[in-house]
């Protein structure tokens, strides 16, 4: 209850705040936006979009004049320390569960909507994909759906083998869960895997060094907030797309009102967990 009393509260906040930003200054201005989403499915979980209200965001993207790019493309622009396109959009999904084939897929296709797909490797063709905190039982992919995702123009990025937070784990076993992961993918499906995703976007500069001798060219975080031309390849910021966002706030997490707030409770979080450890 307090929960969603406070969701509601930044989301009547984040309304003012594009308010005011679209009286003060263009939205996006060069720079790009990567939404991440982790499953399609009718189900009340804060990480489950539902079907419909996928559909809904991505024909808003299709018809309301976005700049729509696959992931990879940004390296271009970053190396040139060049300002993207206004609206400039590219649509992630993290994990590799079954539902995005079934539910995801079909409106990609449809509204010819790219989109990497970041793969925890070891659990794709097993029962199941235990990567949420909250939520068990949930079927990953198989590799014959990979297959069929990524021959019909789906990017396939690494999100290492077991999803482990890569922070606390040791040299060997970092560069295994980053290197081995882009080999299983690629082994299984014959695509170049050139982009990664750190778990629950727990990374420092260690791990991010790891990646890029490894030989990605990008690796996404959690962090929220745009990309601009001044970004680290490694250390992508992306939007994450929620359960309960209305299309109102889809276009409000377009235009990065969210940003800020977002920022004030992630803050808040690592403030709680620090006194909660003291």
């Amino acid at each position: 209850m307090v929960r969603s009393r406070l969701s509601r509260s930044f989301r009547a906040v984040a309304g003012e705040a594009a308010s005011v930003a679209r009286r003060v200054r263009p939205a996006r201005a060069g720079t790009a936006r990567i939404l991440y989403y982790h499953r399609v499915e009718d189900e009340e979980h804060r990480s489950c979009v539902r079907p419909a209200a996928f559909a809904e965001q991505m024909r808003h993207l299709r018809t309301d004049g976005y700049n729509l790019l696959p992931l990879g493309a940004l390296r271009e622009h970053l190396d040139a320390r060049r300002s993207f396109p206004e609206r400039t959009v590219i649509v992630t999904f993290d994990d590799g569960f079954a539902d995005n084939f079934h539910n995801a897929f079909p409106i990609l296709q449809r509204e010819s909507i790219p989109m990497t797909l970041f793969l925890t490797a070891d659990y794709i063709g097993t029962a199941e994909l235990p990567v949420l905190r909250d939520r068990a039982g949930v079927r990953p992919l198989d590799w014959d759906q990979v297959n069929e995702m990524a021959r019909n123009g789906i990017d396939l990025g690494a999100h290492t083998l077991t999803h482990p937070n890569l922070t606390e784990v040791d040299d060997a076993e970092l560069r295994r869960q980053v290197t081995e992961s882009r080999d299983r993918i690629e082994e299984h499906t014959s695509v170049r895997v050139r982009t990664f995703c750190y778990p629950r976007g727990d990374f420092d500069s260690r791990v991010k060094t790891a990646v890029r001798d490894a030989g990605y060219d990008l690796a996404c975080t959690t962090m929220e907030g745009c990309v601009t031309e001044d970004t680290h390849p490694f250390s992508l910021r992306r939007t994450f797309v929620a359960n309960d966002d209305s299309l109102r706030d889809f276009r409000h997490k377009l235009e990065g009102s969210f940003d800020l707030l977002h920022g004030a409770r992630a803050w808040l979080r690592r403030e709680a967990s620090h006194q909660a450890a003291i």
